[in-house]
């Protein structure tokens, strides 16, 4: 099969403190957990249990209002504590409820039952889908009922892309869902096909894990009668960042135009996503719990964990053996890569959306910085904030952009209305390959969503 990638930019991601990925670990249970309220995606849930109140295993903590929130369920049985405020980005102050655990499970452990979900029409679906909270598993966790409520308003016929493709090491917890769930996420891709009113399915997966795309498109086959819809298998690259949605839709569209198929728009969502929708259609439970990988040079025994939502990172960590040396940064990431990760401490949770947890011994970007650079000689003597001019942020930007004109323009206050900016894809490719640790791809970025004339 042909291999669909982008054409220019991009940066090879290796990482020998990352998780392999071949199979995953059940974490021990909490003894407690944090639940936020909203996420960086949306609005407030409003709560419908009070402190001191006894919770059961999957029972409703907060009802979703309106767009942008869901409802959430409790992971563990227990007592709520006491609510806290939790800031999931800077200067984003959500409420948090504190559950510890006591009592039994009512379903972890238990056979489940399935529900016949062919039987049901989409909008019966999309019900079962808003009720369970399902959000995207990755990302900014938007609930997929907006997402799926934009896509039906803007187009009328499109492919829903199952985005199974591991592109840096640190997605090593999609790449063991897949290995692990292959059912379940080739039954909740024809069940969220048929929720959204999708024509057709598309595997997107990297050329390296060709026979997990080869397993899911089978697993699909089987369900022929359930599919009555083209499903479809399509290599790509697995260069960084593929898997981002601007360079995915260029690599789908010259698919395309080689193989002659016209698939209108294209909806893009990870494995645990559609994973996370059988889950409640099929068995007609929330997401409770979170495949993460965990690793960094300062955690002893790197691997991929299931852990339960609402886990603090200390327990997370300890289920890896604690740390080895000292962390000077420890960071989350949704989205795999650390150069996508933000800081956090060792009381924040695991979230739906937490893919990656990581720990290293020195700062974040001195760690990118001493991976990818590669002008050390050009470079040596002279100050880390200064640019050379070298060219190495033109040549690994995927979205053919000129960061150093970008970030000198922030810099100097001349940015203006620059629809340059507009293109940046925020994969931080250039600030990995910069010799003088310029934070260029953060600077852009941060510009383009605050709109400040000078974001430095």
């Amino acid at each position: 099969m042909k291999v669909y990638s982008f054409s220019s930019g991009g940066i090879n991601i290796e990482d020998g403190f990352a998780p392999d990925g071949e199979c995953s670990n059940l974490a021990f249970l909490p003894e407690q957990v944090v639940i936020p309220l909203s996420t960086e995606a949306g609005s407030r849930s409003i709560p419908v249990v009070s402190a001191g109140q006894h919770i059961e295993e999957g029972m409703l903590l907060a009802r979703g209002q309106g767009s942008g929130s869901a409802n959430i369920y409790s992971p563990i049985p227990g007592s709520l504590r006491k609510m806290i405020k939790w800031e999931p980005a800077p200067g984003f102050l959500s409420d948090a409820f504190v559950i510890r655990l006591e009592g039994s499970f009512k379903r972890l452990g238990k056979q489940e039952n399935r529900y016949n979900w062919a039987e049901f029409n989409r909008f019966e679906i999309q019900s079962l889908i808003s009720e369970y909270g399902i959000t995207e598993m990755d990302g900014l966790g938007r609930p997929l009922i907006d997402i799926f409520s934009a896509y039906n308003a803007a187009r009328s016929s499109f492919t829903l892309v199952v985005r199974c493709i591991f592109d840096d090491p640190w997605l090593a917890a999609d790449y063991c869902l897949c290995k692990e769930k292959v059912d379940a996420v080739a039954e909740g891709s024809l069940v969220t096909a048929k929720a959204v009113g999708a024509e057709a399915i598309l595997f997107a997966v990297s050329a390296s894990g060709r026979k997990i795309g080869e397993a899911l498109f089978n697993s699909v086959k089987q369900r022929e009668a359930q599919a009555r819809l083209t499903v479809s298998l399509i290599l790509t690259g697995s260069r960084y960042p593929q898997r981002s949605d601007y360079v995915m839709e260029n690599a789908l569209r010259l698919y395309e135009k080689k193989e002659g198929a016209g698939k209108g728009g294209f909806l893009i969502l990870g494995p645990a996503t559609v994973a996370a929708v059988h889950d409640a259609v099929v068995l007609r439970t929330p997401a409770l719990e979170r495949y993460v990988a965990v690793g960094g040079a300062a955690v002893k025994h790197p691997m991929v964990i299931r852990s339960r939502i609402g886990a603090r990172l200390r327990d997370i960590f300890a289920e890896c053996g604690g740390f080895c040396v000292k962390p000077e940064n420890i960071a989350v990431t949704g989205l795999g890569s650390p150069l996508l990760g933000r800081s956090a401490g060792l009381d924040e949770p695991i979230l739906k959306t937490s893919s990656g947890v990581f720990a290293i011994p020195v700062k974040r970007s001195e760690a990118i910085f001493n991976k990818f650079r590669r002008l050390k000689k050009i470079h040596d003597g002279l100050p880390s904030d200064v640019c050379i001019s070298c060219g190495e942020c033109r040549n690994v930007c995927p979205a053919r952009l000129d960061p150093e004109d970008l970030y000198k323009g922030i810099k100097d206050g001349k940015r203006g209305d620059d629809a340059r900016y507009l293109r940046c894809i925020g994969c931080g490719c250039c600030e990995a390959a910069c010799p003088s640790k310029l934070p260029l791809c953060t600077v852009i970025v941060r510009s383009r969503l605050k709109g400040d004339a000078c974001a430095v």
